[in-house]
């Protein structure tokens, strides 16, 4: 593909993505989408180096052609950009969503056009650049000795990710790359490299360079080095490179640093790639993040909270010595989330752990746990979950019934089967059918039938009840199981019928 095509997709999506966003807020899936499409288009323009293009009242130029003149969307863009006075834009290597959304900002005037949030975008002005701060000062020759980048010394980074970042002055230099580039260039040789001599090479180079990459400042550049040492740590066997990475994961895992990836983790408008090396960063820093991730999640919205999940799975066993350590908060919210946790680890360490807080005083908690036991699976389940039959609780009730049908062990419908009779709540019943159903005894199908049916004149059930009996059945294979499902599949009840077609399918 020629570099004019994919100068000419890359802004298209920039163009399409602009008029989204001033027409639906950031959390609006037509805007995601869109940032995500960009995302996908800004490599193949990173591949092509530093790219100019000139900003007219009407629309975008290179090289003397205008891009996508048909475009009404980049047009809009390029006519706001320009009665703001900017006459060119300038892109390096490194560009991510957050900073076009920047771009955008100043297109509608909430951003100045020297703010630092336009990271790698540059703007020009009636020929005189408008720079972010970082690249205030430009060498355009400078003398050889200059040429090599000396030793920078880390920035102590503001606790929690609070205060405003000091601008700092940078010297361009053409005979060294600049540092994000060469960490994610490093971060692929140890993902690609084969010989011990080439990792090892990789990781000392790494370790010089991470005083410069904590100068950017950039956080999603660091989740993203962290991320890539994770994955690259098993293919390393050599006890020296070994070590040497570890020394570069200490040096990235500042608790500041960490504190300010799981507050990230957490926002609404974030580039669905970034996102991605921010939740495999935390789970990689999990003696450090369990704590801090624990208070994110409880404070974010239901909406927002997937992101939390997603690192205690990528977390796993590296997650269980702090989670137990949870698990004797006074604050029975935190023992309940990180009850919840335990289970996205998927460790098998964490069933007699959640097995002790059945005796827990909150029910928040005890439902908490038997969820956990659910994710993690297992024959080893059954036993607390039965317990947990006769709570007083009814959603724990129901959470340990859900528990005991995904335990595969058929011999635990026992105990539901007998539950049934004495059990008044009618969501609990439902779930004891479902469960029973899931567990597909040989005697399931017969009691399922029974609640099926709709009932004597004096007591009938109800449609809920049957519904969930009829879903039970769903789950047998056998030619018993499918008759009874044709034949409600024309019952009078709507939600019996439905429930019923659902099963066939």
């Amino acid at each position: 593909m020629s570099d004019f095509a994919i100068l000419e997709r890359c802004l298209g999506a920039i163009g399409t993505t602009f008029r989204l966003v001033r027409y639906y807020p950031p959390t609006h899936p037509a805007v995601q989408e869109g940032l995500r499409t960009v995302a996908a288009q800004l490599p193949a323009m990173a591949a092509m180096g530093s790219v100019e293009w000139k900003v007219g009242a009407s629309g975008m130029h290179w090289r003397g052609t205008q891009v996508l003149p048909r475009n009404a969307q980049l047009s809009e863009l390029a006519s706001l950009l320009f009665a703001r006075g900017v006459r060119g834009i300038q892109v390096t290597p490194g560009v991510t969503p957050e900073h076009v959304i920047a771009l955008y900002s100043v297109a509608t005037g909430t951003t100045a056009l020297d703010d630092s949030s336009l990271g790698r975008i540059e703007l020009q002005q009636n020929r005189r650049t408008v720079a972010s701060p970082r690249l205030s000062v430009v060498q355009l020759n400078p003398p050889m000795a200059d040429r090599i980048a000396p030793p920078v010394e880390a920035p102590k980074w503001p606790r929690g990710g609070g205060g405003e970042q000091r601008r700092t002055v940078a010297t361009f230099r053409p005979d060294v790359l600049p540092p994000d580039v060469e960490g994610r260039r490093l971060i692929g040789s140890l993902l690609t490299a084969d010989s011990p001599e080439s990792l090892r090479a990789a990781a000392e180079r790494l370790h010089e360079l991470v005083p410069a990459v904590l100068e950017l400042r950039d956080i999603a550049l660091v989740a993203e080095l962290i991320a890539g040492l994770d994955r690259a740590l098993p293919r390393v066997q050599d006890e020296q490179t070994v070590e040497q990475l570890g020394l570069v994961g200490e040096a990235l895992a500042e608790k500041s640093l960490v504190d300010r990836m799981v507050y990230r983790l957490g926002e609404a408008r974030i580039a669905p790639v970034e996102r991605g090396f921010l939740v495999g960063a935390v789970g990689a820093l999990a003696a450090m993040s369990v704590r801090p991730t624990l208070r994110a999640y409880l404070a974010a919205p239901a909406e927002l909270r997937e992101p939390y999940r997603a690192a205690m799975r990528a977390a796993a066993d590296r997650a269980m010595e702090p989670l137990e350590e949870a698990l004797g908060d006074s604050n029975g919210a935190i023992v309940g989330a990180a009850a919840h946790f335990m289970g996205l680890t998927g460790s098998p360490e964490a069933v007699p752990l959640l097995s002790g807080l059945m005796k827990h005083q909150a029910d928040a908690v005890r439902e908490a746990a038997l969820y956990a036991l659910a994710e993690i699976g297992g024959r080893e389940i059954a036993r607390p979950a039965v317990a947990a039959l006769r709570d007083l609780s009814a959603p724990v009730r129901a959470a340990a019934a859900r528990v005991i049908g995904v335990c595969g062990d058929p011999t635990a419908s026992d105990a539901l089967v007998r539950r049934l009779e004495h059990e008044e709540d009618e969501g609990v019943l439902a779930g004891m059918l479902i469960a029973i159903g899931r567990l597909a005894a040989p005697e399931a199908l017969g009691v399922l039938a029974k609640y099926a049916e709709p009932g004597s004149f004096l007591k009938r059930r109800t449609a809920h009840l049957r519904a969930a009996a009829i879903e039970g059945i769903g789950h047998i294979h056998s030619t018993e199981a499918r008759a009874l499902l044709e034949l409600y599949s024309h019952d009078k009840e709507p939600a019996v019928r439905r429930a019923a077609e659902a099963a066939l399918q």
